[in-house]
């Protein structure tokens, strides 16, 4: 992505939320410093779904030109900037890796939509409250063992299906199930009272 010039008054040191309302009104020094502040947050996430730097840049890029476009439409209510973001980037690339697949003549029909993920995993809306606090999630996650973890970072932050992880991971799907509801109870355990945003069932 080829950043705006910054013109005007630069945006350094506003919220975020007053510099996505100046967004609103298209100013272009106040994308370019929410650009700065998140555009390394965004590749990473999308790295990490598409396994690719290139594909990453191209839709973490995508994203500021989505939020320039229609800032007005993504000005937040209950999330931050940061959480709004980060579904937008996830989003984005689950669904370019979903289209890559689709397209590859090695594959046999499409992938499963992303609506059929599991209703207990988290929504698009807590996974970015979890991909702001990393830091955190790696500790977490190292206590899994290791199946589980494998399974629940695809299923979480890569936004696989349980048939495609079981594809990726060459185990059985009632294999993969399991390990995924079993790292889900440890997962929702050990975060329900940092993030406060998931049910305690499962």
């Amino acid at each position: 992505m080829t950043r705006p010039t910054a013109s005007g008054t630069p945006g350094e040191g506003l919220a975020d939320e007053a510099l996505l309302a100046r967004v609103v009104e298209h100013d272009e020094a106040a994308l370019s410093e929410l650009y700065d502040r998140y555009a390394p947050c965004l590749l990473g996430v999308a790295q990490r779904i598409l396994s690719d730097r290139s594909a990453a840049e191209e839709v973490a890029g995508a994203v500021f030109l989505r939020l320039w476009d229609d800032a007005a439409r993504y000005t937040p209510h209950q999330a931050s900037v940061a959480a709004a973001l980060l579904t937008m980037v996830r989003a984005a690339a689950v669904n370019r890796r979903r289209a890559d697949q689709r397209l590859a003549p090695i594959r046999r029909g499409g992938p499963e939509p992303l609506k059929q993920s599991p209703v207990w995993l988290p929504r698009p809306e807590e996974i970015a409250l979890l991909e702001e606090r990393w830091e955190l999630l790696r500790k977490v996650l190292s206590q899994l063992p290791k199946a589980q973890r494998g399974a629940l970072e695809l299923a979480v932050f890569g936004g696989y299906t349980e048939t495609e992880i079981s594809e990726k991971l060459g185990e059985p799907l009632g294999r993969v199930k399991s390990e995924l509801r079993a790292g889900m109870r440890f997962f929702r355990h050990r975060l329900r009272a940092v993030l406060g945003t998931w049910a305690a069932n499962i």
